[in-house]
Protein backbone atom coordinates (compact mmCIF):
# COMPACT_ATOMS: atom_id res chain seq x y z
CA UNK A 1 0.00 0.00 0.00
CA UNK A 2 1.40 3.08 -0.88
CA UNK A 3 1.53 5.77 1.67
CA UNK A 4 -0.35 8.50 1.79
CA UNK A 5 2.48 11.54 0.57
CA UNK A 6 0.92 14.62 2.14
CA UNK A 7 1.11 13.71 6.16
CA UNK A 8 3.82 15.30 7.91
CA UNK A 9 2.95 13.24 11.39
CA UNK A 10 3.18 9.80 11.78
CA UNK A 11 0.60 7.11 11.11
CA UNK A 12 0.78 6.39 14.92
CA UNK A 13 0.40 10.08 15.99
CA UNK A 14 -2.24 10.45 18.24
CA UNK A 15 -5.70 12.41 17.41
CA UNK A 16 -5.83 15.12 20.08
CA UNK A 17 -9.69 16.03 19.92
CA UNK A 18 -12.65 13.90 19.13
CA UNK A 19 -15.07 15.18 16.19
CA UNK A 20 -17.96 13.78 14.12
CA UNK A 21 -18.34 14.67 10.38
CA UNK A 22 -20.77 13.67 8.02
CA UNK A 23 -22.73 14.62 4.91
CA UNK A 24 -25.89 12.84 3.23
CA UNK A 25 -27.21 13.66 -0.45
CA UNK A 26 -30.91 12.57 -0.95
CA UNK A 27 -32.19 12.54 -4.34
CA UNK A 28 -35.48 13.08 -5.72
CA UNK A 29 -37.60 9.44 -5.73
CA UNK A 30 -36.51 8.14 -2.21
CA UNK A 31 -38.65 6.53 0.23
CA UNK A 32 -39.71 8.29 3.02
CA UNK A 33 -39.40 4.88 5.33
CA UNK A 34 -35.62 3.66 5.38
CA UNK A 35 -37.26 0.24 4.78
CA UNK A 36 -37.83 0.90 1.19
CA UNK A 37 -34.18 1.96 0.26
CA UNK A 38 -32.57 -1.13 -1.22
CA UNK A 39 -29.16 -2.80 0.17
CA UNK A 40 -25.65 -0.84 0.05
CA UNK A 41 -23.83 -0.58 -3.55
CA UNK A 42 -20.48 -0.76 -2.98
CA UNK A 43 -19.26 0.13 -6.55
CA UNK A 44 -21.45 3.72 -5.94
CA UNK A 45 -19.60 4.06 -3.25
CA UNK A 46 -16.56 4.02 -5.17
CA UNK A 47 -17.92 6.12 -7.36
CA UNK A 48 -18.88 8.62 -4.79
CA UNK A 49 -15.81 8.29 -2.91
CA UNK A 50 -13.47 8.97 -5.71
CA UNK A 51 -15.30 12.07 -6.81
CA UNK A 52 -15.86 13.37 -4.03
CA UNK A 53 -13.97 16.65 -2.98
CA UNK A 54 -11.93 16.44 -0.32
CA UNK A 55 -10.05 13.01 -1.90
CA UNK A 56 -6.97 12.41 -3.85
CA UNK A 57 -7.34 8.92 -4.56
CA UNK A 58 -8.11 6.08 -3.34
CA UNK A 59 -5.47 3.87 -1.60
CA UNK A 60 -7.43 0.79 -0.64
CA UNK A 61 -11.05 -0.83 -0.55
CA UNK A 62 -11.52 -2.15 3.44
CA UNK A 63 -14.65 -3.95 2.12
CA UNK A 64 -17.97 -3.52 4.22
CA UNK A 65 -19.49 -2.68 7.44
CA UNK A 66 -22.17 -2.26 9.56
CA UNK A 67 -23.21 0.92 8.66
CA UNK A 68 -24.65 1.68 12.40
CA UNK A 69 -20.75 1.17 13.67
CA UNK A 70 -20.22 4.66 12.76
CA UNK A 71 -16.48 6.02 12.46
CA UNK A 72 -13.85 7.11 15.36
CA UNK A 73 -10.70 8.16 14.68
CA UNK A 74 -7.56 7.46 17.34
CA UNK A 75 -3.91 8.03 15.70
CA UNK A 76 -3.61 9.70 12.17
CA UNK A 77 -3.98 6.46 10.20
CA UNK A 78 -7.27 6.34 11.24
CA UNK A 79 -7.97 9.96 9.58
CA UNK A 80 -7.47 8.45 6.43
CA UNK A 81 -10.71 6.18 6.66
CA UNK A 82 -13.84 7.40 5.15
CA UNK A 83 -17.36 5.73 5.33
CA UNK A 84 -19.68 5.60 2.57
CA UNK A 85 -23.22 3.91 2.36
CA UNK A 86 -25.26 4.29 -1.38
CA UNK A 87 -28.78 2.82 -0.62
CA UNK A 88 -30.37 3.78 -3.88
CA UNK A 89 -31.07 7.53 -4.20
CA UNK A 90 -29.09 8.31 -0.66
CA UNK A 91 -25.51 8.46 -0.29
CA UNK A 92 -23.84 9.26 2.87
CA UNK A 93 -20.18 9.92 3.54
CA UNK A 94 -18.56 10.10 7.21
CA UNK A 95 -14.68 11.85 6.36
CA UNK A 96 -12.92 13.74 8.72
CA UNK A 97 -11.43 15.59 5.84
CA UNK A 98 -15.22 17.65 6.20
CA UNK A 99 -12.93 19.36 9.32
CA UNK A 100 -13.07 23.34 9.49
CA UNK A 101 -9.70 25.15 9.18
CA UNK A 102 -8.85 28.66 9.51
CA UNK A 103 -12.69 29.90 8.05
CA UNK A 104 -12.13 26.96 5.30
CA UNK A 105 -15.31 25.24 5.48
CA UNK A 106 -15.40 21.70 3.77
CA UNK A 107 -18.82 20.98 4.79
CA UNK A 108 -19.96 24.80 3.08
CA UNK A 109 -17.87 23.49 -0.33
CA UNK A 110 -18.50 20.16 -0.45
CA UNK A 111 -22.16 20.72 0.06
CA UNK A 112 -22.43 23.50 -2.51
CA UNK A 113 -20.35 21.33 -5.08
CA UNK A 114 -22.97 18.24 -4.65
CA UNK A 115 -25.77 21.01 -5.45
CA UNK A 116 -24.02 21.77 -8.41
CA UNK A 117 -24.08 18.36 -9.44
CA UNK A 118 -27.39 17.44 -8.19
CA UNK A 119 -29.58 20.33 -8.29
CA UNK A 120 -32.52 18.68 -7.47
CA UNK A 121 -30.99 16.46 -4.10
CA UNK A 122 -31.23 17.98 -0.14
CA UNK A 123 -28.45 17.78 0.84
CA UNK A 124 -27.28 18.06 4.60
CA UNK A 125 -23.79 18.30 5.57
CA UNK A 126 -21.72 18.74 9.15
CA UNK A 127 -19.18 18.78 11.53
CA UNK A 128 -18.57 18.95 15.28
CA UNK A 129 -15.37 18.97 17.05
CA UNK A 130 -15.26 19.13 20.88
CA UNK A 131 -12.37 21.59 22.71
CA UNK A 132 -12.71 22.55 25.35
CA UNK A 133 -15.61 24.01 23.94
CA UNK A 134 -17.61 22.94 21.09
CA UNK A 135 -17.20 24.13 17.78
CA UNK A 136 -19.41 23.22 14.64
CA UNK A 137 -20.26 24.03 10.85
CA UNK A 138 -23.57 22.75 9.49
CA UNK A 139 -24.91 23.25 5.69
CA UNK A 140 -28.44 22.96 4.40
CA UNK A 141 -29.56 22.75 1.04
CA UNK A 142 -33.18 22.22 -0.38
CA UNK A 143 -33.60 22.29 -3.89
CA UNK A 144 -36.54 24.84 -3.62
CA UNK A 145 -33.35 27.35 -3.01
CA UNK A 146 -33.57 27.72 0.70
CA UNK A 147 -29.83 27.07 1.75
CA UNK A 148 -28.54 27.38 5.69
CA UNK A 149 -24.89 27.41 6.83
CA UNK A 150 -23.90 28.17 10.76
CA UNK A 151 -20.79 27.53 12.09
CA UNK A 152 -18.62 28.96 15.27
CA UNK A 153 -17.87 28.42 18.67
CA UNK A 154 -20.96 27.38 21.03
CA UNK A 155 -22.23 29.93 23.17
CA UNK A 156 -19.61 32.31 21.86
CA UNK A 157 -19.99 35.45 19.03
CA UNK A 158 -18.68 36.06 15.80
CA UNK A 159 -20.36 32.80 14.28
CA UNK A 160 -20.46 32.71 10.18
CA UNK A 161 -24.01 32.62 9.37
CA UNK A 162 -26.27 32.78 6.28
CA UNK A 163 -29.47 31.92 5.73
CA UNK A 164 -32.77 31.73 7.73
CA UNK A 165 -33.96 28.63 10.01
CA UNK A 166 -37.22 29.68 9.13
CA UNK A 167 -37.05 29.11 5.37
CA UNK A 168 -35.20 26.06 6.08
CA UNK A 169 -38.42 24.81 8.33
CA UNK A 170 -40.94 25.85 5.68
CA UNK A 171 -39.25 24.28 2.73
CA UNK A 172 -38.88 20.62 4.67
CA UNK A 173 -42.53 21.69 5.95
CA UNK A 174 -41.07 21.26 9.24
CA UNK A 175 -44.41 21.96 11.83
CA UNK A 176 -44.13 24.27 15.01
CA UNK A 177 -44.72 21.14 17.05
CA UNK A 178 -42.10 19.08 14.74
CA UNK A 179 -39.69 21.64 15.71
CA UNK A 180 -40.42 21.65 19.54
CA UNK A 181 -40.67 18.21 19.96
CA UNK A 182 -37.06 17.95 18.13
CA UNK A 183 -35.59 19.96 20.61
CA UNK A 184 -35.73 23.24 18.44
CA UNK A 185 -36.32 26.41 19.77
CA UNK A 186 -36.51 28.91 16.85
CA UNK A 187 -35.83 32.02 19.15
CA UNK A 188 -32.96 31.20 20.07
CA UNK A 189 -29.76 33.18 19.30
CA UNK A 190 -27.28 31.78 16.50
CA UNK A 191 -24.74 30.60 18.59
CA UNK A 192 -26.94 28.57 21.03
CA UNK A 193 -29.03 27.39 18.24
CA UNK A 194 -29.91 23.36 17.78
CA UNK A 195 -28.49 23.24 14.49
CA UNK A 196 -27.64 19.38 14.37
CA UNK A 197 -31.47 18.73 15.16
CA UNK A 198 -32.68 20.94 12.51
CA UNK A 199 -30.62 18.99 10.25
CA UNK A 200 -31.61 15.58 11.87
CA UNK A 201 -35.46 16.93 11.65
CA UNK A 202 -34.91 17.89 7.99
CA UNK A 203 -33.59 14.45 6.72
CA UNK A 204 -35.99 12.71 8.44
CA UNK A 205 -38.69 14.45 6.02
CA UNK A 206 -37.14 13.40 2.99
CA UNK A 207 -35.79 9.74 4.25
CA UNK A 208 -36.24 8.07 7.87
CA UNK A 209 -32.76 6.16 7.63
CA UNK A 210 -32.33 3.36 10.18
CA UNK A 211 -28.75 2.45 9.76
CA UNK A 212 -29.51 -1.29 11.48
CA UNK A 213 -29.16 -4.09 9.56
CA UNK A 214 -27.51 -1.83 6.57
CA UNK A 215 -23.57 -1.81 5.46
CA UNK A 216 -21.93 0.59 4.63
CA UNK A 217 -17.98 0.83 2.32
CA UNK A 218 -14.53 2.15 4.17
CA UNK A 219 -12.18 3.62 2.18
CA UNK A 220 -8.05 4.37 3.07
CA UNK A 221 -7.80 7.59 0.75
CA UNK A 222 -5.09 10.16 0.59
CA UNK A 223 -7.05 13.17 0.70
CA UNK A 224 -6.31 16.26 -0.88
CA UNK A 225 -3.02 18.44 0.20
CA UNK A 226 -5.00 20.75 1.14
CA UNK A 227 -7.58 18.72 3.10
CA UNK A 228 -4.70 16.83 4.33
CA UNK A 229 -2.88 20.15 5.85
CA UNK A 230 -6.38 21.69 7.32
CA UNK A 231 -6.57 17.71 8.61
CA UNK A 232 -3.38 17.68 10.55
CA UNK A 233 -3.57 21.24 12.00
CA UNK A 234 -7.00 20.61 13.64
CA UNK A 235 -7.20 16.95 14.76
CA UNK A 236 -3.67 16.94 15.47
CA UNK A 237 -2.53 19.84 17.05
CA UNK A 238 -2.97 19.80 20.40
CA UNK A 239 -2.68 23.76 20.90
Amino acid sequence: MTEPAFWYAPADAEVARYGEYRLTLVHPGSPADAAGLPAHDPAAARRFAESFGTVDTILEDLGTVSAAEGVAAGTRADLELIQVGCWGNVTEINDPGLVHCNGIYPVYDEAEALATRFPEAVILASCIIDYPMTYGAWKIIHPGGARLFAAGWHGEDDWDFDGSPADVAAAFGLTAQELSNGGVDMERPVNAFAWGSLCDLALRKVVRLNYTGRAASVFRVRHTEDATGNMEEIWLDEE
